[in-house]
């Protein structure tokens, strides 16, 4: 299989894509609209920035179905679409995805949270995860969970999954900086994360969303020592600015760049963009990394 190939080339560092939701956004996403409708309602645009990425360099890039889990599309009141939101989204990315590159299954959290936040069980968590890896399994290469900010939850993901598919699985928790250091909001700790996942039957451990790259730098530094693992690394393009409603991401794709560049001389496997990044965010990796 052609991504285990990669990780077992220590040449090779992985190019993921950049943000979908700010994408999005530029091109008018309605604020509260759950994108993965958009996958039905507007094919082109999302197989246009999907294609986006590809052209930029990105060896792999992930379907448009962040959302797409039934406990969270029942909140938009979307729940009986799953089917045909998923079926678009795994269409509109394969149009776009050259034969050299690979498609990877989205998954993000369910929205939901276990008491005394909310009301979730890891019951409820994993027949939702269920639900979603079955319709995706048979159009994507390998899988990636992300911006998961409750190990708990993870753990049902990843059993979720790995009871349909054998396909390679990256694990992505997102973290805030504390005083202490790395820390989920439920109050996981980077290292509690990072062992955990150890004992997982997942290929690949990552941290995406929440810090901008120079925090995901120091949170690389710190993950290194816990696992032996390869590691993947989506930051965003620094901390969010409100201006009139909207939501910008002011970082230059440069300086981001210049960070992914210490991160691979760490010894970071996959990097990639999550919020804010774009297509010319990615361009700029692709650079650095041909010039290894």
């Amino acid at each position: 299989m052609l991504f285990q190939e990669w990780l077992k080339d220590d040449s090779k560092i992985i190019l993921f894509d950049g943000g979908m939701g700010t994408e999005l956004i530029k091109r008018g996403l309605e604020p509260g609209k759950v994108p993965d409708i958009l996958n039905i309602e507007k094919s082109d645009t999302i197989a246009e920035i999907h294609k986006s990425y590809y052209d930029a360099g990105s060896d792999m890039c992930q379907s448009n179905t962040f959302g797409s889990t039934p406990l969270n599309l029942r909140r938009h009141n979307l729940e009986n679409r799953i089917n045909e939101i998923i079926e678009k989204a795994l269409e509109n990315i394969k149009e776009a995805c050259p034969s050299e590159s690979l498609i990877v299954g989205d998954i993000g959290p369910t929205g939901e949270f276990r008491p005394p936040v909310g009301n979730a069980s890891s019951e409820e968590w994993y027949s939702s995860f269920s639900t979603q890896a079955k319709l995706m399994e048979k159009g994507v290469d390998l899988w990636h969970i992300e911006t998961i900010s409750d190990l708990e939850e993870m753990l049902a993901a990843i059993n979720a999954i790995r009871d349909i598919s054998k396909k390679p699985l990256i694990s992505s928790m997102t973290y805030k900086k504390t005083k202490k250091g790395f820390f989920t909001i439920m109050g996981d700790s980077l290292e509690k994360c990072i062992r955990t996942l150890n004992n997982e039957n997942v290929d690949v451990i990552g941290a995406n969303c929440t810090l901008g790259s120079s925090d995901m730098l120091d949170l690389l530094r710190n993950a290194k020592s816990f696992t032996d693992k390869p590691l993947s690394i989506k930051p965003n393009a620094g901390q969010p600015v409100i201006k009139d409603n909207i939501t910008f991401y002011e970082q230059s794709a440069e300086i981001f760049a210049d960070d992914i560049r210490k991160m691979i001389n760490i010894g970071v496997k996959i990097v990639g963009g999550c919020c804010g990044t774009s297509p010319k965010t990615i361009r700029e990796i692709r650079k650095i990394i041909d010039s290894f």
